[in-house]
C-alpha cells in the first residue's frame, strides 16, 4: 500500500471511465472490497498508466480518505488462477486492515479467501508451487505459518499446502 496523498496514481483514474466496483476472479464471480464500510474503488490501469509502466502487477493506494486498488491488467492476467485471485484479497487486506506490511497483507489475503470459501488444498497447492518457483525466500511457507495461527488459536484444523 502506498500512501501518495492526492497524486495522479489515485486522480487520473477517477477521472476516467474504467474504474470497476468488482473483482473478476478467475472463475468470472466477482466480488466488492470492502473497506471502512465502503466499497474500495478498482481501476484496471492502461498499459500507459505508472503502475503498469512500473511493472507491478496490483498497488493499494490512498489519499487518507479513500482506497482504490490499481490493477495492471496484462500482469495480472498472466497469473496462474489461484495466484490471480489471491491477489485481490492481498490488495483488499491493505485496505480492511490497514497495512503496508506485504506479507501481513498476504496473509490477511490468504485467511480472507479461506473465509469466502475460495481457497482449500488445490488452490494452496498451487500458491505453494508458484511462490516456490519464484524462489520467494520463504514468503509462502510464512504466509501459511501466520494464517495458521489463527486457525490453531479456535481449534480449526491447519490448513495449507507444505
Amino acid at each position: 500500500m502506498l500512501r501518495l496523498g492526492v497524486s495522479l496514481l489515485f486522480i487520473m483514474p477517477l477521472l476516467v471511465s474504467t474504474q470497476v466496483d468488482a473483482f473478476t476472479f478467475s472463475d468470472g464471480t466477482k466480488m466488492q472490497c470492502i473497506a471502512q464500510g465502503r466499497v474500495v474503488t478498482e481501476f484496471y490501469a492502461p498499459p500507459e498508466h505508472e503502475v503498469a509502466k512500473l511493472g507491478r502487477i496490483g498497488m493499494t493506494v490512498t489519499n487518507d480518505e479513500n482506497f482504490m486498488i490499481i490493477w495492471n491488467t496484462a500482469e495480472l492476467n498472466k497469473l496462474p488462477p489461484a495466484v490471480h485471485d489471491l491477489l485481490f484479497f492481498h490488495e483488499c487486506a491493505h485496505a480492511q486492515v490497514p497495512t503496508k506490511e506485504e506479507l501481513k497483507a498476504n496473509c490477511e489475503g490468504l485467511k480472507a479467501m479461506r473465509a469466502a470459501k475460495r481457497a482449500g488444498f488445490a488452490v494452496e497447492s498451487q500458491l505453494a508451487r508458484f511462490y516456490d518457483s519464484i524462489n520467494s525466500g520463504g514468503y509462502w511457507d510464512a504466509t501459511l505459518k501466520c494464517a495458521n495461527a489463527s486457525r490453531e488459536g479456535d481449534g480449526s484444523r491447519k490448513g495449507g499446502s507444505k
